[in-house]
């Protein structure tokens, strides 16, 4: 008798539970209002680089309801739910990508929508790596648990925020309005992540809280085959996120290097040569690594050292040479097969001055000039006007510029050089 009843109150929370997700994958009017709403506040905001009005429309978008049908229809092997949870899902994406790219038109129209600078909202959403897909992963899990755990309701706003499913649709758009289609690929793959990880996370709670739902996946074909198939979609979105990952972390420790190395190089210049250091006729301005990037790591690196000289023909090759040679040596013993090549680019400076003038004594007031105007360009003729416009200093610098580059066979760094 104890054991009918525990029966039947499973049985009754299992179909209050069934029916409390026949409303979640509906395409109604409350549907379409909030996609609506969010897919214009959110574009809004992407374009105004509006951080908060972003997060507002994550918040009002309804498309965590059709995902958590999806989950529930995927373990209990309903096709009928499972194909219904997918429109809902598929129209609230085609309401969304037509409004941004529409809105993206019109701002790229008007100048709002510059190719070149596109605002911190919409470049943020524009290279995903593999820790977007684990943040999808557990807010799905915690959509799903606040599901069936009505006490855990309040965590839904964060969720909802932390997911971000229009956001990265409305740059999808925006990016096809714009005509970088590389750049739409790239919030393609971040959506399908946070889809992708919602979907997978929610039914792994799920069948961890329900001994009914490990069930239907241990025994029914039609509930392990939808899981199956976003998992192999998970993996390859996942492979290429990390990818992505891949190439951000080394961009990271580049800039990282590039800093410090810049940093290092100037002192020894400064401090360490007399070339550099102690000359009056020579002012370092700038030095410059050229680190290669992601795809050219192949490249030998440069060092690009830019000074301002008087005498120009310093410095000489030699001294560039040495000075180069001397780098290679301090370096190699922390990178070993590392090599910089050094150039030196020189701007002349020439000093064009005027007669020297010799103040008569007691011909002028100099407090009455620094009063006025020393040169009223009303009281000259216009041709010394004109002249007076174009020649008026009595010291002018002319720079010539006259690089200097040392070529010399490099030694690519090896893979274990460069891991380091």
């Amino acid at each position: 008798m104890e054991n009918q009843e525990q029966l039947l109150e499973e049985g009754d929370r299992l179909d209050k539970l069934h029916r409390s997700y026949d409303g979640d994958g509906v395409v109604d009017e409350s549907y379409v209002v909030l996609t609506v709403g969010a897919s214009l506040i959110a574009t809004l905001g992407l374009l105004s680089n509006n951080n908060a009005v972003v997060i507002g429309a994550m918040v009002v978008a309804p498309w965590i309801l059709p995902l958590r049908a999806l989950v529930f229809a995927i373990l209990i092997g309903d096709r009928k739910r499972l194909i219904r949870a997918l429109i809902t899902l598929a129209i609230g994406v085609l309401i969304t990508t037509v409004l941004s790219v529409g809105l993206g038109t019109m701002a790229r129209a008007n100048g709002l929508l510059i190719v070149d600078s596109f605002p911190d909202e919409i470049t943020a959403r524009l290279q995903p790596n593999i820790m977007d897909l684990g943040i999808a992963l557990a807010a799905g899990a915690i959509a799903t648990y606040a599901k069936v755990n009505p006490g855990a309701v309040s965590s839904m706003a964060g969720t909802a925020i932390a997911v971000a499913l229009v956001p990265p649709v409305c740059v999808m758009g925006i990016m096809l309005a714009a005509g970088e289609f590389d750049e739409a690929q790239g919030a393609g793959l971040l959506f399908a992540a946070n889809l992708l990880g919602i979907l997978i996370g929610g039914i792994t709670v799920l069948a961890t809280r329900e001994p009914y739902f490990r069930e239907k996946l241990r025994t029914q074909n039609h509930s392990r085959l939808p899981l199956l198939i976003a998992l192999v979609l998970a993996f390859i979105v996942g492979e290429k996120l990390y990818r992505r990952y891949e190439k951000h972390l080394y961009t990271l420790k580049r800039e990282n290097a590039k800093e410090r190395i810049e940093s290092g190089i100037r002192a020894y210049l400064k401090k360490r040569t007399a070339t550099f250091g102690n000359n009056d006729s020579l002012e370092l301005e700038s030095v410059s690594f050229d680190w290669p990037d992601y795809w050219e790591r192949n490249r030998s690196p440069q060092l690009q050292v830019v000074v301002r000289v008087t005498d120009p023909t310093t410095p000489s090759y030699k001294q560039v040479q040495y000075i180069q040679d001397r780098i290679n040596e301090g370096i190699k013993t922390r990178f070993p097969g590392l090599k910089l090549q050094m150039q030196v680019q020189r701007i002349n400076v020439t000093v064009v001055s005027g007669d020297e003038v010799i103040p008569e004594s007691g011909k002028f007031d100099l407090e009455q000039i620094l009063g006025q105007d020393i040169v009223q360009n009303s009281s000259l003729p216009k041709a010394e006007s004109e002249l007076a416009e174009t020649e008026t200093a009595t010291e002018t610098e002319t720079e010539d510029k006259d690089e200097i580059e040392i070529e010399i066979e490099i030694e690519a760094p090896t893979p274990a050089a460069r891991s380091n």
